[in-house]
């Protein structure tokens, strides 16, 4: 790099290799979810000072590109337990950005950082990352969209011991989700449902979730 910045051609190689880890984040985000996850992960692991480096250089630019590298990373971050990281990563790439970002990127970028705020038992950042999440959505009229962020409300509001409130919002999701979303987006609202209605006392309409 130092060699690089003597011949000025830092900006252009930068870019490029911003660019390029995007690619690699977007094309590993899907399968952190699926059969190949563990290679997936090991790649990711291997590349993360360059990943950082990319966040950096974005962010420092106010490139949203950033941002998106950020919400691509959300699940990794989960699965190794990066969540001071990652959620400092998107929280800067919102504060960097704000409405400069696109409204999906920003909505996406939201929910995550609100995810992975409710991990660390930070109910309220949580509750207000989802909230705007929520709007911004509504605003876009994405449905699933909606019920993504109805779902994290939902889970914000039970970690909260807001039971009623939580199988409300849920079921709000699970409503919308029936219509616009997948099976599996169908069964996690299902799950939290039935895990909710155990907190509740309610064992036979757990049973009936499950």
């Amino acid at each position: 790099r130092e060699r690089l910045e003597e011949s000025g051609g830092t900006d252009d190689l930068l870019s490029r290799h911003a660019a390029y880890f995007l690619a690699e984040a977007q094309a590993a985000e899907p399968e952190l979810v699926g059969p190949q996850q563990r290679r997936w992960l090991s790649r990711l692991d291997r590349e993360h000072g360059n990943l950082r480096a990319a966040l950096d250089w974005s962010l420092e630019r106010g490139d949203e590109l950033g941002l998106r590298l950020g919400v691509a990373l959300s699940r990794f971050w989960y699965a190794r337990g990066y969540l001071s990281e990652g959620r400092r990563w998107l929280e800067e790439g919102l504060s960097v950005l704000g409405d400069a970002a696109s409204a999906p990127v920003r909505a996406k970028a939201l929910g995550e950082a609100g995810g992975l705020a409710d991990y660390q038992g930070d109910f309220e950042q949580a509750r207000v990352a989802h909230e705007a999440s929520l709007d911004i959505y509504r605003r876009l009229g994405n449905e699933r969209g909606i019920a993504t962020s109805l779902r994290n409300l939902g889970s914000v509001a039970a970690s909260q011991g807001h039971y009623g409130r939580a199988t409300e919002l849920l079921g709000e999701s699970l409503t919308l989700l029936r219509r616009s979303g997948t099976d599996t987006d169908v069964v996690r609202v299902l799950i939290r449902l039935g895990t909710l209605a155990i907190s509740r006392g309610e064992h036979a309409r757990s049973v009936a979730w499950f």
